[in-house]
């Protein structure tokens, strides 16, 4: 056993192009790492203080709601590590407010949040930055042990300019986290490969259990844990009884990061289930057709615009190349892969961040067989392969840190929902009712409706225990000293009596709740709906009749549309699925049909179009505007 380890350790250090120093090893990590960083850190104050992300504060808000003494998060939709984590971030955060002056009592700290959640949600994206920056390194590692130290920096290069992980670092959202502890156990597995002991079998099993309670479909990388025992008993090794442990010990992570899910067993159940059944059997449009449909969307589609064509073809490659250095090695990768992807392909909804936790043992198959293509052409000296190799590299890496670098960029622009809320409190004035669909700018409510919210118990959070009464309290308290503020009437969400039904559900019902409100403004988004035929909104993808939008266009005055130029690049199908930026028109119903008529006399609307992604340096500004006659 040792002599196999020892033999690791030796072809660790060479790889495809020979052999590498470790000053230069050192050197090239610490770059890619570096890079890795500021592509993560980049625009992670984007949107803030706005909660434009819908998951971010589904984490948050829990974290603090433990304060109140209650650990349980009454809400199973997600694991709870992330939140345990959080809760210790902002526990200490609060230490050294009070310390300072800046908080007395932990009521401050919720009054804090709910006046402005900035620094608590950057908290929260930076430990998403810090994970993924770290899963980096631990891909690194992964390539290093399965294929040298070169396919190692290889892989890591190509972790850190991937657009999806990038993307996915920017958000306060468990996908990187889970997917660091992911890449741990892989590592842990690959580790049991070579030192054939059945210890390194069971801390890749408690590591696949802590990637499960940071996000449930982190229990995959179980699967890696069962490849490397496959490989140990087969050579016997090992015995059953090291699957045992491993198993005991995923289960050991998983409670350790949920305790919950035993202690309050009933509500873990309940919110699983909706959860799955959610993802596996809701019905929604872009249910796959067939297995090798859905392989070809997501293997073909959202790997190749999340990590680059040439990266994904050269990781399929890798799923097939024999050439990692010890046994059993490929076999783990391998086998985590396929489970990432399989589950993929089977679920209904195809969200690219399912695909995220696969990324570094893909980039690692990347990396092995761009590695071994080199070994197996040799042709000239070692040097000039090195060079070649190098040149390859940093050409794939070239290509796919280019969706990278525009998401970055893009995210230093304003978004479009905090251009359209600057219009509507320069241009409308307060107490004015607006019909305002989902995923539109923020708009400060009126007093009757804070009240309408409180009094339906309406904590952003489901079922949560706390102290209600204080939080509605709080909750009232700071929204009043927001202006201006408006009667705002949600189309398709928000609190009775100020909730209007859906534009693509009960399109006239709508409109005739419109109607008899007297509703004067209407804002309409393409995230809400991004099937609809807007001019910079996401190809259609079913074919609903918008009876409400004809009727808007038909009785309405566009006043305006925000469209951003500078777009961040699309990952699930069509822009309408990003979280930035939608398409969004503000409709004038008042006098509708004089102003119609006067509109078409002048040869076109009196609507302006705001680009956010031509000047971002001033906002609204000094956006780009002309008329749309």
């Amino acid at each position: 056993m040792g002599s196999g380890a020892a033999g690791s350790e030796r072809n660790a250090g060479s790889g495809g192009g020979g052999r590498m120093s470790r000053r230069s090893e050192a050197v090239l990590v610490a770059a890619v790492l570096l890079l890795a960083l500021w592509l993560r850190a980049r625009g992670l104050d984007w949107g803030l203080p706005h909660p434009y992300h819908p998951d971010e504060g589904s984490i948050l808000f829990h974290s603090l709601a433990f304060g109140t003494g209650d650990l349980n998060p009454h809400w199973f939709r997600w694991p709870s590590l992330l939140m345990y984590v959080m809760f210790a971030i902002y526990g200490a955060y609060f230490l050294i407010g009070r310390v300072v002056g800046l908080f007395g009592a932990p009521v401050d700290l919720l009054r804090s949040y709910l006046s402005d959640l900035s620094p608590f949600w950057l908290m929260g994206r930076w430990v998403s930055v810090i994970a993924g920056t770290a899963t980096v390194w631990v891909t690194y590692r992964l390539g290093k042990r399965a294929f040298g130290a070169a396919a190692g920096v290889v892989a890591a290069l190509f972790l850190a300019v991937v657009y999806l992980h990038v993307r996915d670092s920017h958000y306060a959202t468990p996908d990187v986290a889970a997917t660091f502890l992911a890449a741990l156990s892989l590592l842990a597995a690959l580790r049991a490969c070579d030192t054939e002991r059945a210890r390194d079998l069971v801390v890749s099993g408690l590591l696949a259990g802590l990637s499960a309670s940071a996000k449930y479909p982190g229990v995959l990388a179980a699967a890696g844990t069962g490849a490397a025992f496959v490989s140990l008993y087969s050579r016997r090794k090992v015995g059953a009884s090291a699957l045992v442990s491993a198993a005991a010990a995923a289960a050991l992570g998983f409670v350790v990061g949920t305790p919950y899910s035993m202690l309050s067993f009933g509500e873990f159940v309940r919110d699983v289930t909706r959860q799955f059944t959610m993802v596996s059997s809701s019905g929604v449009a872009q249910a796959a057709s067939s297995f090798a449909g859905g392989l070809k969307e997501v293997f073909g589609e959202t790997v190749a615009r999340g990590a680059s064509v040439p990266l994904a073809l050269l990781g399929a490659v890798g799923l097939f190349w024999p050439g990692t250095r010890g046994r059993g090695q490929r076999a783990v990768l391998v086998a985590y892969v396929s489970a990432v992807v399989v589950f993929a392909v089977l679920i209904t909804v195809k969200r690219s961040t399912y695909l995220t936790p696969a990324l570094p043992a893909l980039t690692v198959l990347a990396a092995g067989a761009l590695t071994g293509v080199f070994e197996r052409l040799r042709r000239s000296s070692a040097r000039a392969e090195r060079v070649s190799m190098a040149a390859a590299a940093l050409a794939l890496a070239a290509i796919a840190v280019v969706p990278s670098v525009r998401f970055g960029t893009a995210l230093a622009s304003p978004d479009t929902r905090t251009l359209a809320r600057e219009w509507v409190e320069r241009e409308i004035s307060p107490g004015t009712a607006v019909a305002l669909e989902e995923y539109g700018p923020v708009i400060n409510q009126s007093e009757a409706q804070l009240a309408a919210m409180i009094s339906a118990d309406d904590t952003s959070i489901e079922e949560w225990k706390g102290p209600q009464r204080m939080l509605s309290e709080l909750r009232l308290e700071v929204g009043l000293t927001r202006e201006p503020r408006y009667l705002v009437y949600g189309i398709g969400h928000g609190t009775p009596p100020f909730r209007l039904p859906g534009a693509a559900e009960a399109p006239d019902r709508l409109v005739a709740a419109v109607e008899s409100l007297g509703v004067p403004f209407v804002v309409v988004t393409s995230k809400a709906a991004p099937w609809r035929a807007m001019e910079g909104a996401a190809p259609p993808r079913s074919e609903v009749h918008d009876t409400f939008y004809q009727w808007l266009g038909e009785v309405g005055v566009l006043r305006r549309r925000f469209v951003d130029e500078r777009p961040v690049p699309p990952i699930d199908r069509g822009d309408g699925r990003s979280f930035h930026s939608p398409v969004i028109e503000i409709f004038d119903l008042r006098n509708a049909p004089e102003a119609h008529g006067r509109a078409a006399g002048e040869g076109g609307s009196d609507a302006d179009e705001t680009t956010p992604g031509r000047d971002a340096r001033s906002g609204d500004a000094a956006a780009g505007e002309r008329d749309l006659s």
